[in-house]
This record gives C-alpha cells, structure tokens and sequence, in this order.
C-alpha cells in the first residue's frame, strides 16, 4: 500500500479533471467527493475512480459542461435529465433542487435521467440532513438505463439488478446519522479490489455463471459472467425486495430516457433523492430532542461478547477520517498504477 497526504490527492484530482475539462466549480465537487470518501474508509467510491472517470471522459460517455435539464416538475417533485455530466456533480445539483424544494413545500423528491455515477450516494443525503431535513436516497442502474445488470434476483442465476444502494441521513444538534448500504452482499468495487489484491471473497457474496456459489472474484466476470447475490445471505429475499424498491424509486419513477438510443454505450445511474422537514412534523426543536434520546439510548447498549461499543452509523467512518487526516490516505499499488496512467492520457503526471 502507498500512503498519499490529502493536500498532494487534493492537488492531483483537481488538475486532472480540470485537464478533462471540468469547470472550476466542477473541479472543486469531484475532487471534494473522491476526497472525502476516502478520508471516510470508503476506498472504492474514493480516489482510485479518478482513472475510471479519465476513460470515460476520453471515450465520451462522461460529457463535462453537459446542461442540467428540468423535464417535468411540481413544486415539490422534478424529474431531471443529466445529460450525463460528471455524475457526481450531477448529483450536487439535485441535491441543491431537493434542498430548495423542501425548503418552501415541506418534503421533496427529485429523480434523474442520464446520470453518470454518483459514487458514494451517503454524501448526497447527508448535504439535505446538514440542511435540516431528513434525507432518503435511492440509485439504479438496470439493464433498461444503459447498465450491464450485475445482481441476481432471489432465486435467479443471471443479473438483473445493479448493487443499487439505498441511504438516508438524519439532522441532530450535532453530527447527522448517516446509514448507507447496497441492497446487494457486495459492491462491485470491492470484487476488482480483491482481484487486485488476489484475494478470495467470503462465502454467500457471489456465485458463478451457472449459479454456483463461489469465492473466486473472477468467477464475476467469467464467461458466461457470473452475479453478485442479494443481501442477506440465505434471507436474500430481503435484499431482493429492498433493491426492487429502490430499482422503482430510482428508475421506473423517472420514466423512459428522453433520448434511449443515447443510452447503448453509457453507464448510468438513476438517482431519487427525498428530502423531509421535521419542523412540518413534530417540530424541529422537539425532533432534535427525540433523536438524540434515542442516540443516547442505543450507545447505552451493553456490549455483546466481541464487540467494545455500540455506535450510530457514520461514528466509524469519522474516526477513520480523522486518523486519515493526520496519516494520509492508503491506495494499493494498482490502484495508483491506475490513476497514474489515467492522468498521463489527459497530460498530468501525478509523480511529479
């Protein structure tokens, strides 16, 4: 593993995108978001996508500047075309949309065509909950919108779904509560880390092409390719469910593409965003007061044999950001064999 300080990451992704022709203020969210979920431990939705994102600039199905359409809208709901713009700036405009919605109606909700990867979907509930509102998000990206299914049904030997993760965020007087997951066993990131790593997946994470279960993270890509299991291990058809809520939340509430022959060669994500304001319910002030008993209440439980503490979701991912401010961030060899060969295709060369 090599360790990079934030400021030479920081100073690395913002001249790339720039070299892929970012804005300014476009520069400045992706290499915020990359950043910052590294710094969080969330190494796959980190800086090692610079190199995914440099191709795909290069081959077009990234398009920086693209506009950022409004197709459909009420006062509290907006369906939204992309234009598949970096997904992750994307997503900081809906969240933005979500956040001014809210702000006047109460709760919002806006869905999204023609999204690129929005990466690390916490990040953009937690932007509505640091706003004030309880934030409820959902990504899919199925065969229908452009994606090579990746996740088997429950009971099915062929994809059908992507991971599509579903998060929310909740505002206290302090730090908001941030739950984020994939409905699936595994991230597709964390298969190729383990086969650059040339390690072996634990039990009940994938199986093979003809529906075996396997351990082998090339089985994933073998011929015919094989899928990622729903979460759940043998009650996966909890994780079946939750990720056709979220493959109708994210997907079919946004419609048909406007243009679906645009769709062929893209990756791409459909995000649904929901924003939720306490003070329309039980009254800020009194919400803040509710969840923080409850916080308290749940530290309080003693712990299990194995187990030091138990704590809210996002309480870890902090304490690794703040040891990884001091430490710098971690990337395996391939990995920054991969951002270094991306960045010299638009120019840049990160060893210097």
């Amino acid at each position: 593993m090599k360790t990079v300080s934030v400021e030479r990451l920081r100073s690395i992704c913002s001249r790339v995108f720039a070299a892929c022709g970012a804005a300014a203020g476009e520069v400045e969210i992706l290499t915020d978001e990359l950043i910052e979920s590294s710094l969080l431990g969330i190494d796959t939705h980190g800086v090692v996508l610079l190199s995914q994102y440099v191709y795909e600039v290069l081959d077009r199905t990234i398009r920086p500047g693209a506009p950022f359409t409004i197709l459909r809208e009420t006062p509290s709901t907006a369906v939204v075309d992309c234009g598949f713009d970096f997904g992750l700036v994307s997503a900081r405009r809906i969240a933005d949309l979500v956040i001014r919605k809210a702000g006047s109606a109460h709760i919002a909700c806006v869905v999204s065509q023609r999204t690129h990867h929005v990466s690390r979907l916490g990040s953009h509930v937690q932007k509505l909950a640091d706003s004030g509102f309880i934030g409820l998000g959902y990504v899919a990206a199925s065969t229908q919108y452009g994606h090579r299914p990746i996740v088997a049904p429950w009971g099915g030997r062929e994809g059908r779904f992507s991971t599509n993760p579903l998060a929310y965020a909740v505002p206290t007087r302090d730090l908001p509560i941030v739950f984020d997951m994939s409905t699936a066993m595994t991230s597709q990131g964390r298969v190729r880390a383990a086969i650059r790593r040339s390690e072996t997946l634990p039990e009940g994470y994938i199986q093979d092409g003809e529906g075996r279960p396997t351990t082998d993270p090339n089985d994933l890509y073998g011929s015919p390719p094989g899928s990622i299991l729903p979460f759940g291990f043998a009650l996966g058809h909890k994780g079946y469910g939750l990720a056709l809520l979220t493959e109708i939340m994210a997907g079919t509430l946004a419609g048909r593409a406007v243009d679906p022959e645009d769709l062929q060669d893209h990756y791409s994500n459909q995000l649904c965003l929901i924003a939720m304001d306490p003070e329309s319910f039980c009254g800020r002030e009194e919400f803040y007061d509710l969840a923080a008993e409850l916080s308290v209440y749940l530290s309080a439980t003693p712990p299990a044999p194995g187990f030091e503490e138990v704590v809210l979701p996002g309480t870890l991912e902090r304490r690794t950001r703040a040891r990884r401010l001091v430490e710098g961030i971690p990337i395996d060899e391939e990995g920054w064999n991969n951002m270094k060969k991306a960045a010299s295709r638009v120019g840049i060369d990160i060893e210097a």
